[in-house]
């Protein structure tokens, strides 16, 4: 069937190997990827990681003396701020694996600034 079984075994081999060293660069670069903000005057700080999950939420003790829909929109305000880098960040991470020519990489920058 094959004029070189070896041949196809090493090339599948070292296909194999490769695609689990970019599975494994691309998981590092992901796991770096989360962003952190923080509000103008510093009452809020957010990390958000990929695909926009919270991940940390800090409020200083100034935050008692706001109003509850003055906190929540700073909340959101700083969140957008850190999930917008967030997604640069994982855009990022494709590129460093997949390349800049990748369509993925270029689907991904495409949503990132339709968001923004």
């Amino acid at each position: 069937m094959f004029e070189d079984p070896e041949g196809y075994m090493r090339d599948f081999q070292s296909r194999m190997q490769a695609m689990a060293e970019r599975a494994s660069n691309l998981n590092e670069a992901l796991q770096a990827a989360a962003a952190t903000a923080t509000s103008p005057d510093g009452e809020v700080t957010v990390t958000v990681g990929v695909g926009g999950s919270l991940q940390d939420l800090q409020l200083s003790p100034e935050t008692r003396k706001m109003s509850a829909q003055s906190l929540a929109a700073l909340i959101k305000e700083t969140y957008a701020e850190a999930a917008i880098n967030a997604g640069s960040n994982s855009t990022n991470a494709l590129a460093s694996v997949f390349g800049e020519d990748s369509s993925l990489v270029r689907e991904a920058r495409s949503a990132t600034q339709e968001r923004e």
